[in-house]
């Protein structure tokens, strides 16, 4: 590691004062653009930003700026391939000898007194208060138009907060939380990722290899996909088609016997298929079965003379076929409108 040259201190010093300094300090908050510019992880910037600040006054005099630039750009430019623990001899302004010294003692000291450490694990339960500070991150992240939130959104948002988390730790969290390797992700699996990065950022917590079984079933619940072009296939329609035949078959080969009877096992057969339908299908098949079961009770009274003049309910179950691909792919496109539209509140709000 070269050292400080008479040059570098000048640049430095320009630096230093374009911040604005109080007091001959800067805090962190003026030095803080200086820091993300350099694209180190937080862990590197918090290691430097704690060896420039000899006196643990959380400010930087020029001295200690001096060392913090010295430290960051030595790293992006690749002369030294990590952090020191301790500062050089030759980096250590002469005023802050003394001060290193009895840093030195106490971390000594401080070592001593701790107790071996022990792994701190990762505890899913999220407190009202937890869930109300993920609410507030959420809500603050840009959304796609189906409402998920992708990787790079949540990890710059999350740099900002939470600084002894490195690039490492969001990559294997996100794995952790995001086991289908989906690009992007929704509400319930972003609190989580936020609530494992939280408890490694604030108490040093092990990442886990795996979720446990309960969570694991919220993180690994396929996404709907509101994509009129994608390609699915349509198996809500081939079951409603097959419910429409079997119910025209019921009606053709009753349509010969009039008895009550037939009326009565048609209505129970009617009422079976309600049964097994989802609520979604309901709303669209209610109308087609009242009609046929109306136009049952109206064959039975008006008696055989009607026969002649029976409906052809093959041509009827094919126009209702078309209608209701209609239906499904117009529902499908108010959803997805309805989404984009919430997105574009979002970011207006």
């Amino acid at each position: 590691m070269p050292k400080l040259e008479q040059f570098e201190i000048k640049k430095y010093w320009q630096i230093f004062s374009g911040l604005k300094p109080i007091e001959n300090k800067v805090n962190h908050d003026q030095v803080l653009p200086i820091l993300y510019n350099s694209k180190l992880d937080s862990s590197v910037l918090n290691k430097i930003w704690f060896l420039a600040d000899i006196d643990d006054d959380d400010n930087l005099d020029f001295e200690e700026f001096v060392i913090c630039m010295r430290l960051i750009f030595d790293m992006v430019n690749k002369n030294i391939s990590s952090v020191p623990d301790e500062l050089p001899d030759w980096l250590i302004p002469g005023s802050k000898v003394n001060l290193i010294k009895e840093r030195k003692k106490r971390k000594q000291i401080e070592n001593a007194d701790l107790p071996p450490k022990k792994e701190i694990k990762v505890d899913w339960y999220m407190s009202p208060d937890d869930l109300n500070q993920y609410e507030k991150i959420y809500n603050s992240c840009a959304k796609l138009t189906d409402g998920t939130i992708t990787f790079n959104e949540l990890s710059t948002k999350l740099s900002t907060k939470f600084f002894n988390i490195s690039k490492t730790d969001l990559n294997k969290v996100w794995s952790l939380i995001n086991p289908q390797n989906l690009p992007s992700i929704d509400r319930d699996p972003t609190f989580y990722f936020i609530h494992c990065l939280r408890q490694r950022n604030d108490l040093g917590a092990e990442i886990p290899a795996s979720l446990p079984n309960s969570l694991a079933e919220v993180c690994n619940k396929k996404q709907l996909s509101y994509d009129l072009r994608s390609s699915q296939p349509p198996t809500k329609r081939k079951e409603e088609a097959n419910e429409v035949d079997n119910l025209r078959d019921n009606g053709q080969n009753s349509s010969s016997d009039n008895s009550g009877s037939n009326v009565l096992s048609n209505e129970n057969s009617i009422k079976q298929k309600y049964a097994s339908l989802t609520d979604d299908q309901v709303a669209n098949m209610r109308e087609q079965l009242e009609g046929l079961l109306n136009y049952k009770k109206s064959e039975k009274t008006q008696g055989g003379s009607k026969l002649s003049k029976r409906i052809n309910i093959r041509s009827i179950t094919d126009d209702l076929d078309n209608i209701e691909q209609q239906v499904e792919v117009l529902e499908n496109y108010l959803n997805n409108k309805r989404h984009e539209l919430q997105a574009l509140q979002a970011e207006i709000n």
